[in-house]
């Protein structure tokens, strides 16, 4: 089978490292494999991280162009491939494919809780989708094959845009995380929290007026960057934590798979949040994990079964399952044991890459 594989960049952040992982299991499968890339935005450590089999391809558009020679380019590299499947990780871009035998072979991936507006007319919105605020589930209804990350991100689809999709958990290299061994917590106890810097949606603000709450007990490692870097440093100031709490930027995966296992706990208290990648990367080292009740994240970690939950949005709910946690680590460790398996069963890479490659030739839910 031949797929193309098209995304916007290549930077550091959840769908591009899941991209890198499907992609290479997916040649490990036998399939030819190729990846598209649209904007002049990619890291070169991430296309080192590629097998050496996986066809790379850049249409070098300038980042928020209008020119659209980037859509000849495109649609003459997917006519010369002629692919068996054409998997979208952004649903804008399917309005890209020009030749119905094309759109026909087309799929894609809801990465997120789906938001904003399916469609929107005239032909300026047709040639240049991406001027648009349209959310993630712009042109959605004309895909043949939509998937889900999560039941969460199936349920809101299908609830609120009244759109069919298939589920298929984002994937992780469970064997290239390093495994905790430690049994003891550290003191202080050592906590982290691997995500995009939007306090508004990642709730990084609940974290840090629970280390306030915790001064003296926790330490607390935030890995990643974004727009609320400065609210957060802040934040951290005005509660007088700026020694409990360290701001790591943004580190590639590599250094994920080392040092998670350094950690006595990872801590997920999205208020929003259709999946969870990076708590299946903490179950992958053995690590525990507390998460937000009723997003993405808690289907991950299957409720209390293979983790923790607190209230969504609630400071201290979140403060007092932390002290749980520290209190009973025992109980936490042989917890994280039992979600090391659950983990290495349903949410490695292999799984999901064999899922889609059944699934890309599959009747569609409609005709484009």
């Amino acid at each position: 089978m031949k797929v193309v594989h098209i995304n916007w960049c290549l930077r550091y952040g959840g769908i591009e490292t899941m991209l890198i992982n499907i992609a290479n299991t997916q040649v490990e499968e036998g399939a030819e494999v190729h990846v598209c890339i649209i904007d002049e935005q990619y890291d070169k450590d991430l296309l080192h991280a590629f097998d050496g089999r996986v066809k790379i391809h850049f249409l070098h558009r300038a980042c928020q162009s209008r020119c659209i020679g980037f859509l000849i380019r495109l649609n003459y590299l997917l006519m010369r491939l002629q692919p068996n499947a054409i998997h979208l990780h952004d649903s804008r871009i399917y309005t890209f494919l020009w030749s119905r035998a094309l759109c026909r072979v087309a799929s894609v991936t809801l990465h997120a809780l789906p938001t904003g507006t399916i469609r929107r007319g005239g032909p300026i919105a047709w040639l240049f989708p991406f001027i648009f605020k349209s959310g993630n589930v712009y042109y959605i209804d004309k895909i043949p094959r939509v998937f889900a990350i999560s039941d969460a991100v199936k349920k809101a689809l299908q609830k609120e845009y009244q759109i069919a999709s298939t589920v298929i958990c984002n994937g992780i290299s469970t064997r290239k995380f390093k495994r905790r061994t430690e049994h003891q917590p550290s003191n202080p106890f050592r906590i982290v929290m691997v995500s995009r810097l939007e306090h508004e949606k990642k709730g990084q603000d609940l974290l840090i007026k629970a280390a306030a709450q915790l001064k003296g007990i926790v330490h607390i490692d935030f890995i990643g960057d974004g727009t609320s870097r400065a609210f957060l440093e802040k934040q951290a100031q005005q509660y007088q934590v700026e020694g409990e709490v360290s701001f790591l930027g943004m580190q590639a995966q590599s250094y994920l798979t080392q040092h998670l296992c350094d950690y006595d706990l990872l801590v997920q208290p999205s208020r929003w949040e259709g999946f969870g990648l990076t708590v299946a990367e903490a179950m992958a080292s053995q690590l525990p994990v507390l998460v937000s009740a009723g997003q993405g994240p808690a289907e991950v970690t299957c409720g209390n079964r293979f983790g923790w939950t607190f209230e969504n949005g609630n400071t201290n709910s979140l403060t007092q399952q932390i002290l749980y946690i520290l209190e009973h680590y025992d109980t936490a460790i042989a917890k994280a044991k039992e979600a090391l398996h659950y983990v290495q069963e349903n949410y490695d890479v292999s799984v999901t890459a064999k899922n889609y490659l059944n699934l890309y030739s599959t009747t569609p839910f409609k005709e484009p």
